[in-house]
């Protein structure tokens, strides 16, 4: 398969793209640390089970997630009061400033990112990505 040929796949595309906004974002925070906290700053203190199911990410990934943002002050788990068994975890202050600042690099990098495409364009282009990732996050089985 040619170049051209690729280029002509949206899959390859997409992917392109990843591999240039993971350089692009380099830095303190990575996506999966992003994800949680982003879960995390519109619940209040959530079971560790709720967390992973909202974000799809497997249980062990997630407690080495929670162990990296909790070390460093982002968030914090307490025993749940209903059941001691249970813990919870929610954001802190210093998360939640995290957070915003992390969304504010990522949005100037999509900047340079999409800089190509109109703002109409990149309505259209993350309508597109969002239907398709939506079917496939409601198909997924984990």
């Amino acid at each position: 398969m040619s170049i051209d040929q690729l280029l002509r796949l949206p899959s390859y595309l997409m992917l392109q793209l990843v591999r240039e906004a993971r350089r692009l974002a380099r830095g303190d925070l990575r996506p999966p640390h992003v994800t949680v906290l982003a879960f995390l700053a519109e619940q209040e203190a959530v079971a560790q089970k709720r967390i992973s199911d909202g974000v799809r990410m497997d249980p062990s990934d997630l407690v080495s997630v929670l162990d990296d943002l909790e070390s460093r002050g982002f968030a914090q788990r307490k025993r749940d009061e209903r059941d001691r068994r249970r813990f919870t975890v929610s954001i802190t202050d210093v998360g939640r400033r995290a957070l915003h600042s992390r969304l504010e690099v990522a949005r100037a990098h999509e900047e340079e990112l999409l800089a190509p495409l109109t703002s109409q364009e990149r309505v259209e282009l993350t309508t597109l990505l969002r239907k398709a990732y939506l079917h496939h996050a409601d198909l997924r089985v984990d």
